[in-house]
């Protein structure tokens, strides 16, 4: 039987290997100076991250989460004249407190307005509080854009019911409801709300317009979701909305 080699044992005579040259130097450096590489090391692999990051949620970020390359990509987009990105970095910036630059980006997009989803609800926040934004220039560039794209006849409706501008005028309401594209539930709901409010009698030709509109948020519940391309009010219309809407429709006065 071939007998087994033995192992070498460790002479304290033999010399000891000698560090690589990056071994030494690391040493060499200090604790001090090691910690820094290693925090700049961090820092470095974080902002790369970052950066990275950005780019990958680019589509979910809004006015208060933009950051990074998507900030660049509106900034550049805003810059070159697109209106969605005029008025999305224009929110930015007031997000950072910048408020003189945002109101400049908001002009230029208001102003620049061709289409319905171009007339945001700024707009109407901003009217006769802002310089720029008085209630005859919003209701002129509303005015201006209907012929193109009747989905913005909800814009035009939604100002006349603003009590805080004055383009305030409830008859006017009236007129644009019969005219609308889309469901209105949450606009409609603060008309009548406005309109007990101000004593204003709601005449029946409007309250058959506003039953039509039901229809159409009737056919929303029911999966005819109209395009993404138009004018839509913030929030779906549910059940119990519809719902209330037709109650207090019911409930006005003769």
């Amino acid at each position: 039987m071939p007998s087994r080699a033995a192992s070498p044992r460790w002479n304290p005579e033999m010399p000891i290997p000698k560090p690589t040259a990056s071994v030494a130097w690391w040493k060499r450096i200090g604790c001090g100076f090691q910690l820094l590489l290693i925090f700049s090391l961090l820092i470095g692999t974080y902002t790369a991250w970052w950066w990275i990051d950005s780019a990958r949620t680019c589509e979910i970020q809004d006015q208060y989460t933009l950051r990074g390359i998507c900030l660049m990509r509106i900034q550049e987009r805003a810059e070159q004249g697109d209106n969605a990105a005029q008025w999305t970095y224009g929110a930015y910036l007031e997000t950072e407190g910048k408020q003189q630059e945002s109101r400049a980006w908001h002009l230029q997009a208001m102003h620049g307005a061709q289409v319905g989803l171009a007339l945001r609800g700024e707009m109407k926040a901003y009217c006769d509080r802002i310089p720029g934004f008085e209630a005859r220039t919003v209701e002129g560039i509303m005015l201006r854009v209907l012929p193109n794209s009747p989905d913005a006849h909800l814009r035009l409706f939604q100002l006349y019911t603003y009590p805080g501008c004055g383009a305030f005028d409830l008859d006017k309401a009236s007129a644009q409801i019969p005219l609308l594209t889309q469901c209105a539930h949450l606009s409609i709901d603060h008309y009548l709300r406005t309109a007990e409010e101000k004593h204003y009698r709601v005449p029946p030709a409007t309250r058959a317009a506003i039953r039509l509109n039901m229809a159409l948020c009737e056919k929303e519940l029911a999966g005819q979701i109209p395009p993404d391309t138009t004018v839509q009010e913030f929030m779906p219309v549910r059940r119990q909305s519809l719902d209330a809407l037709s109650r207090r429709l019911a409930a006005l006065e003769p």
